[in-house]
């Protein structure tokens, strides 16, 4: 190892930039862009680093004893992990996701990393996530109000409510993020899972909100029951908690 790849490296560490971009590197080497890329590619032959994708690296040693959630989560910034990967983390569900779900405010495609897909999704709701030790990820209130607006990404309807059962929610919390969303359809989900797995919130508040015409509660199935209260044709078998 040279002697600019071990400054490199070490200065990563000591500035604890997980990934980091070819103009990080130069501002540390104190090189030419040019000279910056012969240098990443030799240190890339020589599995120094790794290349995540264009532009983005990450040295071996911190790819090979950082979770994927983590590095996943400082790929884009900002970002946060939600959906499917947060409730597995939370351990909401026993399920494993074979897919991380990165949460951005712009268009990405995904890309592969340690055998793992990474999804981007696109949201304009950009609010609600907190950081754990470079971990940037949505809290419990917010992951569910994700899950509710991308379903197909978090196991679908049966899953987020069986999430929701072993979940503790700050009932006013969520509540807040649900009317920030300003989406009916979001809050007549919401307060009817809410109330079905007895979960203390503000019910007058949220169903101020609520869709104006009956909605599936699982828009992937047909049938099912209307409730009046929430305006939702409950459309799942429920089981006894």
């Amino acid at each position: 190892m040279s002697s600019r790849e071990r400054k490199l490296l070490n200065e990563l560490s000591r500035r604890d930039l997980l990934v980091f971009n070819p103009i990080e590197a130069s501002n540390i080497l104190d090189e030419s862009r040019e000279n910056t890329y012969r240098i990443l590619n030799r240190m890339e032959s020589k599995d120094l680093i790794h290349r995540i994708e264009k532009g983005k690296y990450i040295s071996t040693e911190k790819l090979e004893e950082t979770h994927i959630y983590h590095i996943a989560s400082n790929i884009v910034t900002p970002s946060y992990i939600s959906l499917w990967s947060a409730l597995h983390h939370y351990g909401f569900t026993t399920q494993v996701p074979r897919t991380v779900y990165v949460m951005i405010s712009t268009s990405k495609e995904s890309i592969s990393l340690q055998n793992q897909d990474i999804r981007f999704v696109k949201t304009s709701h950009f609010f609600g996530y907190t950081s754990e030790k470079k971990l940037v990820i949505a809290e419990p209130e917010k992951l569910f109000i994700d899950c509710l607006l991308y379903p197909k990404y978090a196991g679908g309807i049966q899953e987020i409510k069986n999430s929701i059962i072993e979940a503790a929610i700050d009932g006013e919390k969520i509540v807040d993020y649900a009317l920030k969303v300003d989406k009916k359809s979001l809050c007549s989900r919401l307060g009817y899972l809410l109330q079905k797995t007895d979960k203390n919130f503000d019910e007058e508040r949220l169903k101020e909100n609520i869709s104006k015409s009956p909605i599936p509660l699982d828009p992937s199935r047909s049938g099912g029951t209307k409730d009046n209260r929430w305006n939702v044709i409950d459309n799942l078998r429920w089981k006894k908690c």
